[in-house]
């Protein structure tokens, strides 16, 4: 016996698609990724955003950087393609991303209507749209104090940073005396580009005759260069941008440079000397 199917009643289909399209609508307004981004890094983006220095992609280093990585501890800026292509669980491919074209936030885990199309564009969310308002609102006579403030917190987490398997990079003495008073004594100038010229030969190669410190926490006066995290490496760079050639431990791998090796492998074990 054949069982007739019975059809519904088109006010019940109405229904149910008001229902999903509701439903949907809900799913793609709330974004989980959000609550990853604390309101205390909204203003070092911020400097980032307004500094404008055009770069490349961080990533691959060919394409232009597009999208400002959102993670409180990664600045890097990348292109679509690597954003898109890269399923890596790192900082690196964190999903929030603000794009520097327009200054709007963008989910790269969020797709829209699944996998296979672009990163949804965070809209209707209270917490987006208050940090794209502050990222890019007109700049105002608190940015400068602002951007202190923020500059020095992100300097004491590079102090309190106890991860030293990073690749860390050289910035040149007098640059970084004038960044510590920026940070630290109100109505103290702001630096220029880092110029590491007082680092290099006359061939542009790192002297290896430079002083560098050994100890992470302990000021060192007689040294030619501080040492710091790419982490750190990475927002200078963005935000202040850099005068001829960077150096990092990369350039000191030639037996020449048996002594710098030293200094940084000190430096880096310094922080198993302070319980």
């Amino acid at each position: 016996m054949e069982t007739t199917s019975q059809e519904v009643p088109p006010i019940l289909k109405e229904e149910e698609t008001r229902v999903a399209i509701e439903q949907d609508n809900t799913d793609r307004q709330t974004c989980p990724h959000l609550d990853q981004i604390p309101d205390s890094v909204n203003e070092i983006k911020r400097i980032i955003y307004k500094n404008g220095h055009p770069s490349l992609c961080d990533l691959c280093l060919s394409q232009k950087g597009e999208y400002l990585n959102m993670s409180e501890n990664c600045h890097i800026e990348a292109c679509r393609s690597c954003l898109e292509t890269n399923d890596t669980e790192d900082e690196e491919h964190f999903p929030i991303q603000l794009e520097l074209s327009t200054g709007e936030l963008y989910c790269f885990k969020c797709k829209e209507y699944g996998s296979e199309h672009p990163p949804r564009k965070l809209v209707d969310s209270e917490k987006a749209e208050r940090i794209v308002e502050h990222i890019i609102a007109p700049e105002s006579i608190d940015d400068l104090d602002k951007r202190r403030k923020a500059e020095h917190q992100l300097y004491v987490q590079e102090l309190r940073r106890e991860d030293m398997s990073l690749k860390h990079y050289l910035v040149e003495k007098q640059w970084g005396r004038t960044w510590m008073l920026f940070r630290t004594r109100e109505g103290s100038p702001l630096p220029g580009k880092i110029t590491n010229n007082k680092l290099a030969r006359s061939n542009g190669t790192l002297d290896p005759n430079i002083r560098l410190p050994m100890d992470k926490f302990r000021p060192s006066p007689e040294t030619h260069a501080d040492i710091v995290s790419e982490r750190l490496w990475s927002y200078l760079v963005k935000a202040y941008g850099v005068q001829g050639r960077a150096y990092s431990e990369d350039d000191i791998i030639a037996p020449e440079y048996a002594r710098l090796r030293v200094y940084v492998d000190d430096f880096k074990k310094s922080i198993h000397l302070y319980p």
